[in-house]
């Protein structure tokens, strides 16, 4: 008789270790389904995000350019403030739309003369996209918006950071804006050395042709050997 109860004593306890680690493995897999399913609707929900996004810059940069030419100047900068309001929600973000919206708005700045808020946005279109081939293009242009606020150490910073991406097809013109820089500031030595750098990348290059002048004045001027 007591070997029966306990042999259903240990029956029992064994159906209930199994039914146990049964609802843990059920749970396990439950949980695993769910990420999934979290993992799943974000991507959707991001995919969904970027193509309202997207859809949202290209109606504003249509109102934007519609019968551009025609319009006043009055007329010009209200659809300036609209295009600025409406894409200010998509300033923060990464990817494209990050990309493309804060580049408008950079645009629109630079348009305006508003050149720290210019370049603000101008790297903020940077970091959006820091492997994208616009990179290299939005930090040539906030070097220009640095260059109009006579900010010589960051347009020189810009431009640097423009003429190191690969294959920029401004890049000879962002060396020799940093030659010109460092003309400015009196530093031949370095001058040369990025007028020669145009030569070295595209010596075919209007830029080299020019950098290469700029090279003989100086040394006409006196002011390198």
């Amino acid at each position: 008789m007591s070997d029966k109860i306990e042999k259903d004593s240990l029956e029992s306890t064994l159906n209930s270790i199994l039914e146990k680690s049964k609802n843990k493995l059920l749970a396990g897999a439950v949980v695993v389904i769910i990420a999934l399913i979290v993992v799943i609707a974000s991507t959707v929900v991001k995919s969904s995000s970027t193509t309202k996004a997207i859809s949202l810059i290209d109606s504003v940069y249509y109102s934007y350019t519609k019968d551009a030419s025609s319009l006043s100047d009055s007329d010009i900068a209200a659809r300036q403030k609209d295009v600025l309001e409406k894409l200010s929600s998509l300033s923060g973000k990464s990817g494209i739309a990050g990309i493309r919206s804060n580049m408008l708005i950079a645009d629109i700045l630079f348009a305006q003369k508003k050149y720290d808020e210019s370049r603000s946005a101008w790297l903020k279109a940077a970091a959006a996209g820091k492997k994208a081939y616009t990179a290299p293009l939005c930090y040539y242009n906030a070097a220009v918006c640095s260059d109009n606020l006579n900010d010589s150490d960051s347009a020189l910073s810009y431009y640097t950071r423009a003429a190191d991406f690969e294959d920029f097809l401004l890049a000879d013109h962002a060396l020799f804006n940093i030659g010109r820089v460092q003309e400015e500031k009196g530093d031949y030595s370095a001058a040369k050395a990025a007028y020669d750098k145009i030569y070295d990348l595209r010596p075919a290059s209007n830029w080299a042709f020019l950098g290469k002048s700029r090279i003989i004045a100086l040394k006409s001027e006196g002011k390198l050997k």
